[in-house]
C-alpha cells in the first residue's frame, strides 16, 4: 500500500477515535480570544489526554480538523458559556402516584388525607388530629430508600394555610410505625426551615438561623457514611448543611412526603415539585455553599472552614490540610451572593459581623469551631464581650480589612469562576480534570472546567 495512502488511513482512524469520545465527554462552548484579543475562535471543544480539542462551531457543526487543540500559550482570554442544567428529577404523570408509592394517615386523622399527581406536582392533601388529640399526627406518600448513599430531594412551592402549627416537608422513617424514629426536615409559613430527630419519643431540633427559608425553597435529606443530614436550598443548585443526625434507620428505612398540622373542619394541601429519590451517584456532585473567602490581594476562592483562631484559618475540602494567616485575609462570606446594599460594610473600612438580618456587629474574631450543633464563630466586642453565632445561618459574612482591586504584580492568569471566585496565578496548564494553576497563597489549584466561567492572561507591566 502506498505510504501517503497508509498516512490518509492512519489519520482518519485517529480523528474517527477523538470524535467517539465526544460522546462520553462533557463539551464547553467557548469563545477564545489570541494574546492581544484582536481576533477570536469560537465553538465547542472537550478536554481528553489533557489537551483542548476543537470539535464544532457555535451552531454546532463538526470542525473538519477535530485533532486541533487549543495552545495555553497562545490565548490571551477564555470565555465558557454556562452550561445547559440537566433535568434535577422524574416528572410524574398526572394520577396517583406510581408503585413502589403507598400513602396513609401516620396517627389519628379523623378526616384522612389524599396524595395525586397534577401536571407534574405532588399535592398530599392533610387534615388535623381532633381538636383534644395529640399534634404529632400526619398523612404522608412513603416509599422504600436505599441503605446506602441515598437521598430524599424536593421543592414546597405552596402551603395551603398559615396557621400556626402547621409544617410540610420530607422524611427518612424507620417505618410507618408511628412512634418510629424519625429524621423530619420542615417549610413553614410561620418559621424557617427546622429539623427534628424523634427517637424513644424524645426530639431534638435545630431551625434554620435565616429566617428566610419558607415555602418556595428546597430541601434535602441525605443518608451517607453512617449520618442522615439536611439540607435546605433557595435556589435547588447552592444548599446549607443544618444538622446531621447518626444513621439508626437499618434496612427498612422509608422516605416520606409530609403534611402537618391543624386547619379545623377542613382539609388543606402541600404541593411538592422535584421530587427526587434514589442514590447520591444519581445525584450528581452535590454544590454545598461554601464559605467565600477574600484576601487582601483580590483573590477569592470558596472553602470549607475547619477551625480558626484569631491568628489562623485552617481549610477543609480541597483545601484540606492549608491554613491561612488571618491577616492575609480581607473578609469571608458564609452566605452569598450578598445584596449590594450591604456593601458598605463589606468595604473592610470597619471589622466585625455582617447578621443574616442586615445587622453589623463590630467584633473581632476569636475562633471558629465545629461541635455537635454544626459550626460556630467566636469573636470579642469591646462594648459586648464574647459572642457566638451559628455559622449554619446567622452570619452572612465576617469583614477584616479591605481587599485589593487589581491583579497582584507578577501574576500571569486571572480565572474567575461560575461561583464568583478569583484565582490569580502562574503556570497554568490542562489536568485530567480540567486547570492547573500555581498560586501564592494557596499553592496549586485544581479547578474542574464546569466551574469556570473565564480565563484571563493578565497584562504584564
Amino acid at each position: 500500500m502506498p505510504k501517503k495512502k497508509l498516512k490518509s488511513i492512519i489519520y482518519g482512524v485517529g480523528l474517527f477515535l477523538i470524535f467517539l469520545t465526544v460522546q462520553s465527554r462533557s463539551e464547553f462552548r467557548v469563545d477564545i480570544g489570541n494574546k492581544d484579543v484582536s481576533s477570536w475562535w469560537g465553538g465547542h471543544v472537550i478536554l481528553k489526554d489533557n489537551k483542548l480539542f476543537k470539535i464544532k462551531d457555535h451552531a454546532g457543526k463538526p470542525l473538519e480538523n477535530i485533532s486541533e487543540t487549543v495552545n495555553l500559550d497562545d490565548i490571551g482570554k477564555i470565555i465558557f458559556y454556562a452550561l445547559p442544567s440537566s433535568p434535577s428529577s422524574k416528572t410524574f404523570e398526572d394520577g396517583p402516584l406510581p408503585s413502589p408509592w403507598n400513602h396513609s394517615a401516620v396517627g389519628n386523622l379523623p378526616r384522612g388525607g389524599s396524595v395525586t399527581v397534577k401536571k407534574g406536582s405532588v399535592l398530599v392533601e392533610t387534615s388535623s388530629p381532633d381538636r383534644n388529640a395529640e399534634y404529632s399526627s400526619f398523612y404522608t406518600a412513603y416509599r422504600p430508600l436505599p441503605k446506602f448513599d441515598s437521598h430524599i430531594t424536593t421543592r414546597i412551592s405552596r402551603i395551603d394555610t398559615y396557621e400556626q402549627e402547621t409544617k410540610s416537608g420530607i422524611m427518612i422513617r424507620k417505618s410507618i410505625d408511628p412512634e418510629s424514629e424519625t429524621v423530619f426536615l420542615a417549610l413553614s409559613h410561620r418559621r424557617p426551615a427546622s429539623i427534628h430527630y424523634t427517637v424513644d419519643g424524645t426530639t431534638i431540633s435545630k431551625s434554620d438561623p435565616r429566617n428566610n427559608s419558607r415555602p418556595g425553597h428546597w430541601i434535602r435529606l441525605t443518608r451517607q457514611k453512617g449520618k442522615i443530614t439536611g439540607y435546605v436550598s433557595a435556589d435547588g443548585n447552592f444548599w446549607r448543611e443544618l444538622m446531621s443526625f447518626s444513621d439508626n434507620m437499618g434496612d427498612s428505612a422509608i422516605a416520606c412526603i409530609v403534611g402537618q398540622g391543624r386547619k379545623p373542619r377542613r382539609k388543606w394541601a402541600t404541593v411538592f415539585d422535584h421530587l427526587s429519590i434514589g442514590t447520591i451517584k444519581e445525584l450528581g456532585t452535590q454544590k454545598i455553599m461554601e464559605p467565600k473567602i477574600a484576601l487582601i490581594d483580590g483573590t477569592i476562592f470558596h472553602s470549607p472552614i475547619e477551625s480558626a483562631t484569631k491568628s489562623l484559618i485552617k481549610l477543609g475540602g480541597r483545601n484540606k490540610g492549608k491554613v491561612i494567616p488571618a491577616l492575609t485575609i480581607s473578609r469571608i462570606e458564609f452566605n452569598h451572593p450578598i445584596d449590594g446594599k450591604f456593601d458598605k460594610f463589606l468595604d473592610g473600612q470597619r471589622n466585625g459581623v455582617l447578621l443574616s438580618g442586615g445587622d453589623f456587629f463590630e467584633c473581632d474574631l476569636t475562633s471558629i469551631l465545629r461541635n455537635e450543633n454544626g459550626i460556630e464563630m467566636n469573636c470579642n466586642s469591646s462594648l459586648f464581650g464574647n459572642k457566638t453565632f451559628d455559622l449554619s445561618g446567622a452570619v452572612d459574612a465576617m469583614v477584616f480589612r479591605p481587599a485589593g482591586k487589581k491583579a497582584p504584580p507578577g501574576q500571569k492568569f486571572t480565572i474567575i469562576t461560575w461561583q464568583g471566585g478569583r484565582i490569580y496565578g502562574n503556570n497554568l496548564r490542562l489536568n485530567e480534570n480540567g486547570i492547573s494553576i500555581d498560586t501564592i497563597r494557596l499553592r496549586t489549584q485544581k479547578i474542574p472546567l464546569n466551574q469556570i466561567k473565564s480565563i484571563t492572561k493578565n497584562i504584564q507591566i
